[in-house]
């Protein structure tokens, strides 16, 4: 078409920091799009990038873990997850959220690839895993705040019953490990 412009980076003209703690950061950027208009605010979380871990046993159940999801406001089935530390690569993060949210370890972790989180306003991304060949070998060991229930599921089943949709991605990309 004639005269139509092109999508292109906008450009940050200002930026701010409207909260930072240690759950999350969120500033609020005056941005100038190609056709040379102002969006402001426009406002983009910071959180930590994520993982995604899908457990199976030796026999094949899903390991998966359920627990309040404040957002939503319900309980809820998912994939192990967690937030990547400063300085941590995601494989260690997987290693870690597994061992500490189930007391399982994995014979095998294998990564997924990433997706961003939301990158309509999210600046992170989730890294998927499939994790086999887990055992329990301890207890959890949660964080202050947290109330996981640990099940094993037919992995066939995870579909209908995961409501998170990167939960559901990464259950989709290990299928096709499998």
């Amino acid at each position: 078409m004639s005269g139509e412009v092109a999508p292109t980076a906008w450009e940050v003209t200002a930026s701010e920091i409207v909260v930072a703690d240690r759950w999350i950061r969120l500033r609020a950027d005056t941005c100038v799009d190609a056709a040379g208009r102002t969006i402001s605010p426009y406002y983009v979380l910071e959180p930590a990038e994520w993982i995604s871990v899908l457990a199976l046993t030796p026999e094949g159940e899903a390991v998966v873990v359920e627990e309040y999801r404040h957002g939503a406001g319900i309980v809820a089935l998912g994939t192990i997850g967690g937030a990547v530390e400063a300085n941590e690569a995601p494989l260690d993060a997987a290693t870690r959220e597994l061992r500490e949210e189930t007391g399982f370890v994995a014979g095998e972790l294998i990564d997924l690839g990433s997706t961003w989180a939301n990158f309509g306003n999210h600046s992170n991304r989730v890294h998927h895993f499939l994790a086999r060949d887990c055992v329990r070998l301890s207890e959890q060991s949660l964080d202050d705040g947290e109330l996981i229930s640990v099940r094993e599921l037919p992995l066939h089943e995870l579909g209908e019953l995961l409501q998170q949709s990167y939960h559901q991605l990464t259950w989709y990309k290990a299928l096709a490990q499998l």
